[in-house]
C-alpha cells in the first residue's frame, strides 16, 4: 500500500516539489496518462502530478484511491475511506480562502474540493508550493467554513 505524507509547501512525501519527472515515474510506475505538463495514475491510484517547464514537480493532486494520506501524523484518507479532510486542516489553518471551487489553505500549501460544497464527484486534495496560488488569492474571499463549527 502506498502512503503519502502531506508536507506544507514541500510536497507529498515521497513526491517532493522540484523532483524530476523521471524520479516520480520510478516511484509510481508508468503513468496511465502522460501529458506535456502533468501525468496521471488512475483506476486504483488516483494521482495527478504537475510539472514546471523544467519538468520538475510543482503540484501533487489526489482523488480517492488505493493509498493512504497523512497530515501531521494523522491519517486523513485510506484506500477504503476518504472522509472530509477539512476539519483536520482547519485545525492548522482556520481561515482558508475559497476560489474556483477550491478551499485554499494558504498557510499549509493545500487545497481541497468537493467536500465543502457536498459534491462527491469532485473530492480531491492537492499540495502546492509557495506562491502557486498567490495570483488567485487576490481575487478570492474567505471561505464560509461554518458547517465545520464544532467538529
Amino acid at each position: 500500500m502506498l502512503r503519502f505524507v502531506l508536507e506544507p509547501f514541500k510536497g507529498a512525501h515521497p513526491i517532493l516539489f522540484g523532483m524530476p519527472r523521471l524520479r516520480v515515474c520510478e516511484l509510481l510506475g508508468v503513468p496511465r496518462v502522460a501529458g506535456d505538463g502533468n501525468d496521471s495514475w488512475g483506476l486504483r491510484l488516483e494521482i495527478n502530478v504537475g510539472y514546471a517547464d523544467d519538468r520538475s514537480v510543482n503540484h501533487v493532486g489526489f482523488s480517492p484511491g488505493e493509498f493512504d494520506l497523512l497530515f501531521h501524523n494523522t491519517l486523513i484518507w485510506t484506500s477504503s475511506s476518504q472522509p472530509d479532510p477539512n476539519p483536520i486542516l482547519l485545525r492548522f489553518d482556520g481561515e482558508p480562502f475559497e476560489r474556483l471551487g477550491f478551499l485554499v489553505f494558504s498557510r499549509l500549501g493545500i487545497t481541497t474540493t468537493g467536500y465543502h460544497d457536498d459534491d462527491p464527484s469532485q473530492y480531491a486534495i492537492t499540495v502546492f508550493p509557495v506562491g502557486a496560488w498567490d495570483a488567485q488569492l487576490v481575487k478570492s474571499r474567505r471561505a464560509d467554513v461554518g458547517k465545520y463549527a464544532g467538529r
